[in-house]
């Protein structure tokens, strides 16, 4: 075989790569287009800005998206709403220690009811008027167990040890 033989072979061969290759270039550049506005859409929400990614990556093909990757915002939409949730429930959790058990609002924590929904938060003792938990069964400041014979036992014991 002669070299003209060959290029007439190589050569049709040449073009249908070299249009299997643009069409590639194409598909590619257009995937960037797709993928830049999926990616501004969903790290921010004013559309004019959306427009000028979108735009930068379709009217100068790779090197706008390459422009994009380095202007873009950090944090998606949903990034921004989970870290300000997490903020919020961490602010509200310093700020508020004591929340209702019925109504979930906040009180404080020498209440006895809560003043929203009325419900039973403490209870006082019986002996020594102290307020204490309604979970606890005797007072741990006199040891009166709801009876009111300890306590009355205790205060007892304290004037004789006063006493004497």
């Amino acid at each position: 075989m002669d070299i003209g033989g060959m290029l007439g072979i190589v050569g049709p061969l040449l073009d249908v790569l070299k249009w299997v290759f643009g069409i590639y270039i194409v598909l590619l550049w257009m995937a960037t287009v797709i993928w830049t506005y999926r990616d501004i859409h969903a790290r921010h929400e004013e559309a004019l800005l959306q427009v000028l990614a979108v735009s930068m990556a379709l009217l100068m093909p790779f090197a706008g998206l390459g422009v994009y990757l380095m202007l873009r915002p950090r944090q998606t939409i949903a990034d921004r709403y989970e870290r300000s949730l997490e903020e919020e429930y961490l602010r509200h959790d310093i700020e508020e220690q004591f929340v209702c058990p019925q109504c979930q609002r906040g009180i404080d924590h020498e209440f006895i009811l809560c003043p929203h929904c009325h419900t039973a938060l403490r209870r006082r003792c019986i002996s020594c008027d102290k307020v204490i938990d309604l979970t606890w069964s005797i007072c741990p400041y006199c040891g009166d167990d709801g009876s009111g014979l300890v306590g009355r036992t205790t205060q007892i014991r304290m004037r004789d040890t006063q006493g004497s």
